[in-house]
C-alpha cells in the first residue's frame, strides 16, 4: 500500500499537514507561471512536465477525497459558524465545486470510500471487505477518481441483483477495469456481470422494467434550421432489433458518378431509420415476405432450453448485448434469427440461419386464417403482426399453419412474458364461462373454421407441457 502523503513529514500530524499546505501552494504558485516558461523550454522537458501533471492530477483528486471524507467523518461541515450540509460545504469552501453536481458527488464517493464514516448519504454504498480494495485503491490514486466513483455507483446498482458468492469477484473485476481510466468502458461492464452473476430471474425482471423505461420524445426543433431532435430510448431486446434492422442499410452507398458516399455515418443510421418507417407504411396491408430483421444469438442449448443464463447478440455494431433467455425465445418467432447454440464447453452445435422461421406461403395462410392479432379484444391487422409458434421453436415445436398463431408485437411479448398457451381448434365456440377455452365439437361433430384460442391464465403455456402424473 502507498504511504500516505501525510506520514512523509515529521514531527507530528499538526506540523505534518502544516507542510504540505505550504507544498501545495508552492506547487500552485510554480503551475500558476508554467506558460511563461513552457514556450522556451526544451521539447522533452514538456513532455516530461505533461506526464508530471497527469500524475498530479491524480493524486490532487485522490487527496480531496481523503480530505472531505475526513471532514466528514468529524463532522465538520455541521461545525461551521453557519452548519451546512457536507455538499454545500464543499462548495462553498472549495472554488473548484461551486457550481453544479459535483460537490455531492465528491461527498457520496467520500463517504463510501471511508471506513469511520456513520452517517451515509441516500443512495451511498458501503464497500464492506469485498470493496475495501478498490477504496483504498482510489485513496491510493491508483485508481482515477472518476473511474472509481462511476465503478462504486455501478456496483450499487448491481449488487443487489448478484448471487451473494459472486459479489468479491465483481469487485475485482470492476477495480481492475477502473484502474484503465476510462468510465465509459467502467459503465458498460455492467450488463455483462449482470448476465454472468445475476439470476436469469433478475435479469428477465430488468428486461421487463426496461420495457417501461422505452420512450420516443415528440420531437423539438433543433439549433440547425429545418431539423428537428427526437430522443430515443429503448430497451435491450428492442435495441437488439433495430441495430439488427438498421445494420444492412447503412453502408455507404457511391453516388451517380462512383463518387464515395458523403453522408457521416449518423446521418447514414437516420436515413436508414427512415427507410425502414417507410417499407412498414407501404407494408403495412400487404403480406411480408422476408423476416424484418435479422438477429444473431449466441446461447448455450441447455439454457435455451431450462430457461436460464443469458444468450448474447453478435454481428451487429451492437454486438455483445447481453439478453435473458426469455427474450432469445421471443426473437426466435418472428425475427430473421442465426441461431448459434453451444454446447457445456462453448463449441458451436447447431449453426442456422432462419430455419424456424414461417414460409411467405404459410405466413399468407395466416393472414387469411387468423385475420389480425388473434389476442382476444385485438383489433391489429394483419400486416402488423407476427407468426408466433404456439409450442415455442425453443421447445421442439414445429413450423407449421398447426403450431402457428398471428399475434401484433404487443401481444407477442405478453404471450411469451406471462408464459401463455394458445392453440388452434375447430371447436365452434368458447363455453361462457371460461372465455379464451375452447369447447369440443358438439354430440352431432358440428365445428367451424380453424381458429386461435388462448389460456389466459399466467403460466398455462408451462403447466399444459408439464407432464401428468397419473
Amino acid at each position: 500500500m502507498a504511504v500516505h502523503p501525510i506520514e512523509r513529514f515529521a514531527p507530528g500530524p499538526e506540523s505534518g499537514l502544516e507542510q504540505v499546505l505550504d507544498a501545495v501552494r508552492e506547487c500552485r504558485e510554480a503551475l500558476a507561471d508554467v506558460r511563461e516558461v513552457v514556450t522556451i523550454a526544451q521539447s522533452d522537458l514538456v513532455t516530461e512536465l505533461l506526464a508530471e501533471l497527469g500524475e498530479l492530477a491524480l493524486v490532487v483528486d485522490a487527496a480531496e477525497v481523503a480530505v472531505v471524507a475526513e471532514a466528514v467523518t468529524r463532522g465538520v461541515p455541521g461545525d461551521a459558524a453557519v452548519p451546512l450540509p457536507a455538499a454545500a460545504w464543499v462548495a462553498a469552501t472549495s472554488r473548484r465545486y461551486q457550481a453544479g453536481p459535483e460537490a455531492g458527488r465528491l461527498v457520496k464517493l467520500a463517504e463510501a470510500v471511508s471506513p469511520a464514516t456513520v452517517t451515509r448519504s441516500a443512495g451511498v454504498l458501503s464497500l464492506g471487505q469485498d470493496g475495501e480494495a478498490l477504496g483504498e485503491a482510489i485513496l491510493d490514486a491508483q485508481v482515477p477518481v472518476a473511474c472509481g466513483a462511476t465503478a462504486i455507483a455501478e456496483m450499487a446498482r448491481l449488487v443487489k441483483h448478484l448471487r451473494p458468492e459472486c459479489v468479491s469477484a465483481v469487485w475485482e473485476a470492476y477495480a481492475a477495469l477502473a484502474a484503465g481510466g476510462d468510465p465509459g468502458e467502467v459503465r458498460r461492464l455492467r450488463p455483462a456481470m449482470h448476465a454472468r452473476f445475476g439470476s436469469a430471474e433478475e435479469l428477465s425482471r430488468d428486461e421487463e422494467k426496461a420495457r417501461t423505461g422505452s420512450a420516443l420524445n415528440g420531437g423539438r426543433v433543433g439549433p440547425i434550421d429545418g431539423l428537428t431532435d427526437y430522443r430515443l430510448t429503448l430497451h435491450p431486446e428492442a435495441v437488439a432489433i433495430l441495430e439488427a434492422a438498421l445494420d444492412p442499410l447503412t453502408e455507404p452507398q457511391p453516388g451517380p458518378d462512383g463518387e464515395a458516399d458523403a453522408r457521416s455515418w449518423a446521418t447514414r443510421r437516420a436515413d436508414a431509420l427512415i427507410e425502414l418507417v417507410q417499407r412498414a407504411v407501404r407494408a403495412a396491408d400487404a403480406v411480408p415476405l422476408r423476416a424484418a430483421t435479422q438477429v444473431s444469438l449466441l446461447v448455450k442449448a441447455a439454457d435455451l432450453r431450462d430457461g436460464a443464463g443469458c444468450a448474447t447478440t453478435i454481428g451487429t455494431i451492437d454486438g455483445g448485448r447481453f439478453l435473458s433467455i426469455a427474450a432469445a425465445r421471443e426473437l426466435s418467432c418472428g425475427a430473421e434469427l442465426a441461431p448459434i447454440l453451444l454446447d457445456d464447453n462453448d463449441i458451436p452445435i447447431v449453426i442456422g440461419r432462419s430455419k424456424r422461421l414461417f414460409t411467405r406461403h404459410q405466413i399468407r395462410a395466416l393472414h387469411l386464417r387468423d385475420g389480425g392479432c388473434t389476442f382476444p379484444h385485438c383489433a391489429r391487422p394483419a400486416g402488423w403482426s407476427d407468426a408466433h409458434h404456439l409450442v415455442h421453436w425453443a421447445d421442439g415445436g414445429p413450423t407449421d399453419l398447426a403450431n402457428a398463431a398471428l399475434l401484433c408485437s404487443y401481444h407477442h411479448h405478453i404471450v411469451h412474458s406471462r408464459r401463455l398457451a394458445g392453440w388452434v381448434t375447430t371447436a365452434r365456440a368458447d363455453p361462457p364461462d371460461a372465455p379464451g377455452i375452447a369447447r369440443p365439437p358438439d354430440a352431432t361433430g358440428a365445428t367451424g373454421p380453424p381458429r386461435v384460442v388462448w389460456d389466459l391464465a399466467p403460466g398455462s403455456y408451462d403447466a399444459r407441457r408439464r407432464p401428468r402424473v397419473a
